[in-house]
C-alpha cells in the first residue's frame, strides 16, 4: 500500500545534519526509550550509514535500550523526565538538563519528537544555538480540546519552532491546524512524510487465519480507543461467541490511562484477551486477521503501518492520521470517532 514506507528517513532536500564538513553528530531525542528501538531504529541506522555519528536520549525506563543502541552503532544518552504530565516547575528545570545534555553531547544538529523533546528541546537547542528540527508524530489531548491547557501548549510549541528549521508532519490535518494557528508561523518549515515508515522486511506479508482473529494493539490509553473497543467487543462476543478479539499493549500510569482493572474485567467477562506488554509484534499480527485501531488522533498510526504490511485488514477511525492508513471497503474499514456500536 501507498501509506508503507521502507525507511524511517524524512525526504528533503537539506540533510538533517549540518554544519561541520563530512560526518556531524547528530542527538536524536524522545520521550521514551523503547520507542527508540521500536519506531526509529531505521532512521538511527539510516544516519550511522550516511556517515553521521549519532546518539539517542531518552528516559531510561527499559534495560533492552542501551544494548540495542550499541548494536546500532549509536550512543545512549539516558535522561530522566516524566513525560506525561505537565509539572511547571519540573519542566523548568528539565530544560537545564537537556542544555547540559547539549553541552556534554555537543551535538551539531539535535533531531526530536513526541511533545516534550519538541518543545524544552527546541528552547533548549536555541538557548545553546544548535539547530534543529521537529517531528509531530500527533499533536496529542491537549491541542484536540479548546480551553487554557491548548492555549499554554500552542504558545509553547510556536515557540520552539520558531527555532526548529525544519518540522516534518504526517498528515494534512494537522499540517493545516498548526499553520492556520500559527505555531508554525513559516510554513516553508514543514515537511510532510507518509507517517514514521517501517521495515518492510522486518513485517513481510502472510497469509491471515480463517477464523476471525481481531487485534488491538497500543498504549492502555483512552485515547486510543481502548474503551470502545471493549465496548465493541462486548457486542461482538454477545452474536458471535467463537469471535477472538485480543488486547496487546503496556499499561500508561499517567493522565488517560485506562485503569488495569478494566481490562482485567473484560477478561473475566470473557469479552477479550489481554495478551500485556506484547515485544514480539510481527508473531501477534500474524496470528490475526483484522487489526483494530479506534483511536481518536495520530500522526500516522506505525502500528497500522505494521498491519498493512503484513496484509491485514484494517479498522480504524475516519480521523486524523488514521484515515491516511485505509482505503475505505478496500484494505479495510473507517468508522466513526468514539463509536463503538458502529
Amino acid at each position: 500500500p501507498p501509506s508503507v514506507q521502507s525507511a524511517d528517513v524524512p525526504r528533503h532536500p537539506h540533510p538533517l545534519a549540518t554544519g561541520k564538513a563530512g560526518m556531524s553528530r547528530v542527538l536524536v531525542f524522545g520521550a521514551l526509550a523503547r520507542t527508540l528501538v521500536l519506531f526509529r531504529a531505521p532512521l538511527l541506522r539510516a544516519l550511522v550509514e550516511a556517515g553521521h555519528e549519532v546518539v539517542a536520549a531518552a528516559p531510561d525506563d527499559d534495560p533492552d535500550v542501551p544494548a540495542a543502541m550499541a548494536s546500532l552503532g549509536v550512543g545512549w544518552h539516558p535522561i530522566d523526565f516524566e513525560r506525561n504530565r505537565v509539572q511547571p516547575v519540573r519542566d523548568l528545570l528539565l530544560v537545564g538538563r537537556i542544555r547540559s545534555m547539549l553541552r556534554e553531547v555537543r551535538p551539531d544538529r539535535l533531531l526530536s519528537y513526541t511533545i516534550k523533546p519538541n518543545i524544552y528541546g527546541g528552547w533548549a537547542a536555541r538557548a545553546e544555538g544548535i539547530p534543529s528540527a521537529a517531528m509531530i508524530t500527533g499533536l496529542g489531548t491537549v491541542f484536540m480540546n479548546p480551553g487554557p491547557r491548548r492555549r499554554v501548549a500552542s504558545s509553547m510549541l510556536r515557540r520552539a519552532c520558531r527555532h526548529h528549521d525544519r518540522v516534518f508532519l504526517q498528515n494534512d490535518d494537522d499540517r493545516r491546524d498548526l499553520v492556520e494557528a500559527r505555531i508554525i508561523e513559516n510554513p516553508s518549515k514543514v515537511v510532510m512524510t507518509a507517517g514514521s515508515g517501517i521495515d518492510l522486511a522486518a513485517f513481510p506479508e502472510s497469509p491471515p487465519p480463517e477464523a476471525p482473529v481481531f487485534l488491538m494493539l497500543a498504549r492502555l490509553l483512552e485515547a486510543k480507543g481502548v474503551r470502545e473497543y471493549i465496548e465493541a467487543a462486548e457486542m461482538v462476543k454477545s452474536s458471535c461467541p467463537d469471535a477472538v478479539i485480543r488486547l496487546a499493549g503496556m499499561e500508561d500510569p499517567g493522565s488517560g490511562g485506562v485503569p488495569r482493572a478494566e481490562i482485567d474485567a473484560a477478561v473475566a467477562r470473557g469479552v477479550i484477551d489481554y495478551l500485556g506488554d506484547v515485544r514480539d509484534v510481527r508473531s501477534q499480527l500474524d496470528a490475526c486477521s483484522v487489526f483494530v485501531l479506534p483511536s481518536w488522533y495520530e500522526g500516522t498510526p506505525h502500528s497500522s503501518l505494521e498491519a498493512m504490511a503484513t496484509g491485514r485488514a484494517i479498522i480504524t477511525t475516519d480521523t486524523r492520521g488514521c484515515r491516511e492508513t485505509v482505503d475505505h471497503q478496500v484494505n479495510g474499514l473507517l468508522v466513526p470517532l468514539r463509536d463503538a456500536r458502529t
